[in-house]
């Protein structure tokens, strides 16, 4: 069970070298990303990092005209984010049980990971960010 957890943690960095799949260049050098996030600030950060990418790969500065972060979950806000700390509360505690625990703890503690990592992930990625940027020297 570990060894599955091992290869779902290195599958999920590697996923993460995707430098700047989700850049939509323009001609007139106002370019944009758009990501679905599960979280407002991992998803601007992502962005900002594949904008900046985008622009080294030519050697230029990336420059910010706009950036907006909305909202469109199921459920409201309020709820989404109570939800998901709650399952990532759960996920932290069945982690820590599975690392210290001996014998049938661990097992549960494996359980309560894994469930805790599931229910996050089942709640999607409610926000929407658009940053609008341009290359310079």
């Amino acid at each position: 069970m570990k060894n599955i957890l091992l290869a779902l943690g290195v599958i999920s960095v590697l996923g993460a070298c995707a430098h700047h799949d989700d850049v939509r260049p323009n001609s007139d050098n106002q370019h944009y990303v758009i990501i679905k996030a599960s979280d407002r600030g991992e998803g601007i950060k992502e962005a900002l990092n594949q904008a900046t990418h985008f622009c080294k790969q030519d050697k230029q500065s990336m420059y910010v005209i706009n950036e907006s972060v909305t909202y469109q979950g199921e459920l409201d806000e309020k709820t989404f984010l109570n939800d998901k700390s709650t399952a990532q509360m759960i996920s932290e505690a069945g982690t820590w049980l599975w690392i210290l625990g001996d014998g049938y703890v661990d097992d549960a503690g494996a359980i309560a990971s894994l469930a805790g990592a599931s229910a996050e992930h089942s709640l999607g990625k409610p926000y929407l960010v658009n940053v609008s940027f341009r290359c310079d020297s």
